[in-house]
């Protein structure tokens, strides 16, 4: 009988953030890796590779050659989900996506049916329907620095944003972006996928996802309690339910 061959994980982590942190030092390539699994670990575009630094100093720094996508132009970031299209595998494969890399990662399963076989979000509720509502303000802050009106989930997102390898206009441009992705209940009723979502019970964001649930034809919801939004990546119990996820049907290409 001949093996059956898994689908690569495509990992996608959240603005601001990276491969490394999200995925890497947490545990979650070595999780995969083990599991049979190829771990396909992907920078967002406008991620990765800081502008301070100059080309030879961020190859050897990173491990990644610059690119034009440290660019400081929110129009450059019109279509974060094409920009990520030529980086994805050949053929079929499952995702985990956290905040901005779900959004993402559920742009890719409108835009390609039957390529995803499972999907692992976290981080995400109703959001997904409306523009990043503290965007304006995160971008202000990257720019120059906090002020007394900065809300409280900015300077949330400023203590955990990841300096040494973002460039902060970079990342500001990124949140000010032409609004993408865009849904509608309607658009991802297409999403035939099975999709798990996964939110801490101290995320704001996670108490508001029943649209959201109704409009996956094939979800299961669950929460990790006392648990934040960017404290999600780093749960073991996070990467538990993921992998029996991914696993439990183990999507053969």
């Amino acid at each position: 009988m001949p093996p059956v061959l898994h689908n690569p994980v495509v990992l996608l982590h959240g603005c601001g953030g990276s491969m490394q942190a999200t995925f890497a030092e947490t545990g979650w390539i070595d999780a995969i890796t083990a599991s049979g699994r190829a771990a396909v670990a992907l920078h967002l575009p406008g991620h990765g590779v800081t502008a301070r630094m100059n080309a030879p100093q961020a190859e050897a720094a990173t491990g990644v050659s610059p690119t034009s996508l440290a660019a400081h132009d929110p129009s450059t970031y019109s279509d974060l989900a094409g920009t990520l299209t030529s980086n994805l595998p050949s053929g079929s494969f499952d995702v985990v996506g956290f905040s901005l890399g779900a959004k993402i990662a559920l742009e890719l399963a409108v835009r390609f049916p039957g390529r995803i076989g499972r999907m692992v979000l976290g981080g995400i509720g109703d959001n997904v329907f409306a523009p990043e509502r503290i965007a304006e303000a995160a971008a202000r802050a990257l720019e120059s620095s906090p002020s007394a009106e900065t809300p409280p989930p900015v300077l949330d997102f400023l203590r955990v944003w990841e300096p040494h390898r973002n460039d902060a206009l970079a990342v500001a441009a990124v949140l000010r972006r032409p609004p993408n992705p865009v849904f509608t209940p309607d658009r991802l009723r297409g999403v035939t996928s099975p999709v798990l979502i996964v939110n801490g019970g101290a995320d704001p964001v996670g108490r508001m996802a029943e649209t959201l649930l109704r409009s996956l034809p094939n979800v299961t919801s669950m929460t990790l309690p006392d648990v934040g939004h960017f404290d999600l990546p780093q749960q073991a119990a996070f990467r538990r339910h993921a992998l029996e996820f991914l696993q439990a049907q183990g999507a053969a290409s």
